[in-house]
């Protein structure tokens, strides 16, 4: 071989050498995973889940268990609500890595299993009655997270959805004839 053929020949091998001297990069590292709910956070994610379940639960026995034309609409109302509010914690709960239990409280669950029973004309009463309740109860767990919560998200949508749920309270007293 010639001479400037094996130059040239080196020449073309010096690239190689270089690139084996390199390390190899090292691999991207994955991202952190999004830290954990505080205890009040958690708190708030599974009871507003809960509550939401039960909302679209009773209010859908209500749209076609109810006799009242405005308590049907009120029950529609909850349905829609709710389920929109779900939507948005699930969400933002998912963002933060957690899958809320959406467990309807026992409370409910007796209050469903009362409303199934309840003869056609006490059922109207019985559901606009336990609607107060539920929603004094929600009441609650979103002023809780607003003045406990550590997650400013989770913080953000009880500020922002607290007025719906007053609001909803207000109705049910209305319907039901319940003052305060």
């Amino acid at each position: 071989m010639p001479r400037s053929a094996r130059w040239l020949f080196a020449a073309a091998l010096l690239p190689l050498a270089a690139c084996a001297s390199n390390p190899p990069p090292a691999p991207i590292a994955a991202a952190p995973p999004p830290p954990a709910l505080s205890t009040a956070d958690q708190t708030f994610v599974n009871a507003a889940a809960g509550s939401d379940a039960a909302e679209v639960q009773e209010g859908q026995l209500a749209a076609t268990k109810a006799r009242s034309a405005r308590v049907k609409k009120f029950a529609s109302t909850m349905v829609d609500a709710h389920t929109k509010t779900t939507q948005q914690l699930m969400t933002i709960a998912q963002s933060k890595g957690v899958t809320p239990d959406a467990t309807v409280p026992q409370m409910a669950t007796d209050q469903m299993t009362a409303l199934n029973a309840a003869r056609p004309a006490a059922f109207d009463h019985l559901y606009t009655r336990d609607q107060v309740a539920d929603h004094v109860a929600a009441v609650q767990v979103y002023q809780a997270e607003i003045a406990n919560g550590q997650d400013a998200d989770l913080k953000a949508f009880a500020t922002s959805t607290l007025p719906t749920i007053q609001q909803h309270l207000r109705m049910a007293r209305q319907i039901s004839g319940m003052r305060g």
